[in-house]
């Protein structure tokens, strides 16, 4: 789904929601088996038919809509395309998640994921990252007090914690408000390595994959391709396109402000 989150940018040069919902049903129906949590087919069969792209989602959970982490799993592409423009990346982030995710709190989760992949975008790797005053810049762009309390959390948890006191405080399942600021604060353990913050991140146990994916698009964004261990990349399924997405989102991101 970040590979549908990119082509829909991309071909779309911004965010369509009808024209995303359908790149992720087709998506689906070409590789059902890719691990899909029960809510987004559903949404998926609905669209197809007919649904507008923001009404199946509302209509999960009793009409409560989910909370779950997969809006922010798949956000990053977001951050590259309107890199820059904090406001307009969290607004684009919480669009992009509507499409499965009704809930506020999958909303918010996909906004802060988004705003700090794109705050280390533009990040000085060679510099020595603050994370109180990282935390501080995104509190600006989450109006939510779970969330807001949550970055508290991590902050008062660093720089030493645990991955068992990070799961047992912040969490390490499959809501947002749990995996996002899970991810941020493996990101921030170990700032400086793509390799030990995503081992940290595996260590908490849980749901660890989409924890360990959001943690290596935060690491990625501030230390680059270069940074994560080559014997990983030669084993990156499409590495080649998920290179041409990245490099066609920049030129599209470069386009639009010109």
């Amino acid at each position: 789904m970040t590979i549908g989150v990119a082509q829909s940018l991309i071909e779309c040069r911004g965010f369509d929601g009808a024209h995303m919902a359908r790149v992720f049903a087709n998506n689906y129906q070409a590789e059902p088996w890719r691990g899909y949590g029960s809510g987004p087919p559903r949404i998926f069969d609905a669209i197809l038919k007919g649904a507008s792209w923001d009404v199946p989602a509302s209509q999960l959970f009793g009409g409560a809509g989910s909370f779950g982490n997969g809006a922010a799993m798949r956000v990053a592409p977001v951050a590259l395309y309107a890199r820059g423009d904090l406001p307009r990346i969290a607004e684009l982030a919480r669009q992009t998640a509507r499409i499965t995710h009704a809930h506020q709190l999958g909303r918010e989760g996909a906004a802060l994921q988004a705003c700090a992949v794109a705050l280390l975008l533009e990040s000085d790797a060679g510099a020595e990252l603050c994370p109180t005053e990282f935390l501080a810049a995104l509190r600006g762009y989450v109006p939510s007090d779970p969330y807001r309390a949550a970055l508290d959390k991590i902050e008062r948890l660093l720089p030493n914690a645990s991955a068992e006191t990070v799961a047992r405080e912040i969490g390490n399942d499959i809501t947002a408000l749990a995996a996002v600021p899970a991810a941020l604060c493996c990101f921030l353990r170990h700032p400086d390595s793509f390799a030990e913050a995503v081992r940290f991140a595996i260590s908490l146990g849980g749901d660890t994959d989409t924890i360990a994916s959001m943690t290596g698009a935060l690491s990625g964004a501030r230390l680059g391709e270069q940074a994560i261990p080559p014997a990983w990349r030669k084993r990156v399924e499409s590495a080649d396109l998920l290179r041409d997405l990245a490099d066609h989102l920049l030129r599209v991101s470069i386009d639009d402000e010109a």
